[in-house]
């Protein structure tokens, strides 16, 4: 290794450990959740919105989930959007008690889309609702989630995330290990930031948007992580999500085989997208409009997915290492050692702070296979992939090979 080469290796090297030690931060923030002051009785009236495309096989438990809600009953509507649908899923709706608005657009496909029109249809009404809330169709809801939800709105805050978790379907290791990703980047992200008062970002299911909020910045995200998307133009127009704790809500999540594969490429591809086309508009907020208050978002933003930094830290710290026994300084490769060092900090302090169960830790084991895994997935990227590709994610009644481009996913699981 060429000496020339040793400072933007050690520059690469420093922003990998300081994104771990954001993270490392966020997990010792997320073991001090502050107290908060109970929820009054609640009064805003609120619309559920429950994006559907051929969910037949869960929109009957995600409807009885949101029936049991221990929210005043003339005060909450359940709106399934039967979405292109062509499977017993409005049936199953609207025997469940649920309205159902049934749209049939093949040209324009996807959750985005769909949300924005039936907000449009909620949000003309005469009785329009105080607030909207998004709910995947493959969700159940905890009895208090509406509750902890008009809590924050009431409270004053005109966008709110709920806490979504994994639904394990199965106890295999595997299925742990997803749960472990999701609440690691879920709870304790999320719970560490609310600590430093920091807001959270949305991650498409138990979504709270006030009146206000939709008239003042109406829904425009259709890409493959629309909620990502609406994130940044929340925070552009001065709107800061707020993370509630109390507002659980659990689906499943693929584990293995081509849906795992086929959920993962969207994300990074979408994600990928959102980077290259909003960041520019944060970073240029922050420079010329001086809102230093978007600096949150940007380093957030900045910060890879969990897999992607362990790849990025051990990777550097072999080539450093090996620079540094053939001669190179050891400054060199000492950033790195700390970027390899706070990915299992935060990993361990992450489960520590959210109280996770043992299943949880032993799971870790197959944490290496995983992520070898999901790279293999990520360099699909290079071969290009367009930000609005939908592929809908395998359902259980499915038949395997026909399902590949129905292009209507409407969830993120």
């Amino acid at each position: 290794m060429k000496p020339i080469t040793w400072v933007p290796l050690t520059l690469v090297g420093l922003s990998a450990a300081a994104a771990g030690a954001y993270l490392d931060i966020l997990a010792a923030a997320a073991s001090h959740t502050p107290a908060r002051a109970p929820d009054a009785p609640p009064t805003s009236r609120l619309a559920v919105l429950v994006p559907a495309h051929n969910e037949a096989d869960y929109i009957g438990r995600c409807v009885e989930s949101l029936q049991a809600q221990d929210y005043p009953e003339h005060l909450f509507r359940i709106v399934v959007i039967a979405d292109n649908c062509s499977d017993t899923t409005a049936a199953i709706a609207a025997s469940g008690g649920a309205s159902v608005f049934v749209r049939e657009r093949p040209d324009a496909p996807g959750k985005g889309q769909a949300l924005r029109w039936a907000m449009d249809q909620l949000m003309d009404a005469p009785d329009g609702p105080d607030a909207i809330v998004v709910i995947d169709a493959d969700t159940l809801a905890d009895a208090g989630m509406l509750r902890a939800l008009a809590g924050e709105l009431e409270r004053g805050a005109t966008v709110v995330q709920g806490e979504y978790l994994a639904l394990e379907d199965d106890a295999s290791v595997a299925a742990t290990l997803r749960a472990v990703g999701l609440l690691l980047f879920h709870k304790v992200r999320f719970s560490g930031r609310a600590t430093l008062g920091l807001p959270c970002s949305l991650v498409g299911n138990g979504m709270l948007f006030s009146r206000r909020v939709l008239e003042e910045v109406p829904w425009s995200a259709f890409s493959s992580v629309e909620d990502l998307e609406y994130t940044i133009d929340l925070r552009l127009a001065g709107h800061d999500p707020v993370y509630a704790p109390n507002a659980r809500l659990w689906a499943p999540l693929p584990v293995g085989g081509r849906a795992e594969r086929v959920q993962r490429l969207r994300w990074e591809g979408g994600r990928f997208h959102v980077v290259r086309t909003r960041l520019p508009q944060l970073v240029g907020q922050i420079v010329r409009g001086r809102r230093w208050s978007l600096l949150d978002a940007a380093v957030d933003l900045l910060v890879p997915p969990l897999g992607v930094l362990t790849v990025i830290a051990v990777a550097g710290t072999g080539i450093t290492a090996a620079a540094v026994a053939r001669g190179a300084p050891v400054w060199v490769a000492l950033p790195w050692a700390a970027a390899s060092v706070s990915i299992p900090i935060f990993v361990l302090g992450g489960l520590a702070s959210a109280h996770a169960p043992r299943a949880a830790y032993r799971s870790l084991a197959l944490a290496p296979a995983h992520v070898a895994s999901s790279l293999l997935t990520r360099l699909r990227l290079f071969r290009g992939f367009g930000a609005n590709t939908w592929e809908r994610t395998q359902r259980p009644s499915d038949r395997p090979g026909l399902h590949s481009n129905s292009g209507n996913g409407q969830s993120k699981s």
